[in-house]
């Protein structure tokens, strides 16, 4: 609160003498009514009063800065709650869009509970953390880690960068199944194949991980060398989710650590 340092505060003006004239007190910020009685201090109250109404001016100017600028902190506050409303809601929908979409099309139901926005422009907010999700009837959840960064001008979200079944007690480390790394390994070729137009790719996984993600499901993280032949080597990185109930893999991706060359219109058996 701003102050005013002024003499008219806690002034007595006394009693005047001669014909009663109204003439007013400032006293802690409050008006009361006086009574003067003397005809000789007329200009003395009057000056007093004239005094008094500066003071209060001067009072009410020095409060207004106070007011506009909490006035301005309130609705700086609200805009940056609204923005993170807004945020967390598109963010939560990139996020179910994007899982559903790894899991082939099945529906799924997330619940987040870290959020962490770090502002990397007047436009950009980088977005990471970790939920937990169902996946169609399933009533096991499952934890995911999550990064995407969100504009804050057009309020959209990048295509986010997740990685499931990293979250959550209960995980324990199971014996790699053979049947299900060298499925995983020719899912992994084939796409390979597919994304890079090569006749043959090789894929050599030498660590393999398998982690329970809840009481249905398996995560598989496996770490190898992708070969591409004439056209070299790319280190590779492999996260998979296996659902034992159905028998079936929910999601296979694959990261290259050093992308391989653009391959060649000259057919690999012709070299």
């Amino acid at each position: 609160m701003s102050s005013v340092n002024s003499n008219c505060s806690g002034s007595a003006l006394g009693d005047c003498d001669g014909p009663r004239f109204g003439v007013f007190r400032v006293d802690r910020g409050m008006i009361t009514t006086a009574r003067a009685t003397s005809p000789r201090h007329i200009r003395h109250c009057l000056a007093w009063s004239l005094a008094a109404t500066l003071c209060i001016g001067a009072a009410t100017a020095g409060a207004a800065p106070s007011r506009s600028t909490a006035t301005g902190t309130a609705q700086a506050r609200a805009a940056v709650a609204m923005e993170r409303e807004t945020l967390d809601g598109v963010v939560a929908a990139s996020l179910v869009g994007a899982l559903s979409e790894q899991l082939g099309g099945r529906a799924v139901k997330i619940r987040l509970k870290q959020i962490d926005v770090q502002t990397m422009s007047l436009r950009d907010r980088l977005v990471s953390g970790q939920g937990e999700m169902q996946i169609e009837a399933s009533q096991d959840w499952i934890g995911f880690r999550f990064s995407t960064l969100y504009d804050a001008i057009f309020e959209t979200a990048g295509y986010p960068e997740l990685s499931i079944g990293t979250v959550g007690p209960g995980g324990r480390t199971l014996p790699n199944d053979s049947k299900l790394v060298r499925e995983l390994d020719d899912r992994v070729v084939g796409m390979l194949g597919q994304e890079f137009g090569y006749q043959q790719v090789r894929l050599q996984l030498d660590r393999i991980d398998t982690v329970e993600a809840g009481a249905r499901y398996l995560r598989i993280d496996a770490q190898g060398i992708a070969d591409f032949g004439l056209d070299g080597t790319a280190p590779t990185r492999v996260e998979a989710l296996y659902d034992r109930e159905q028998n079936a893999w929910l999601r296979v991706t694959y990261t290259l650590d050093a992308a391989p060359p653009a391959p060649s219109s000259t057919p690999v058996g012709s070299r």
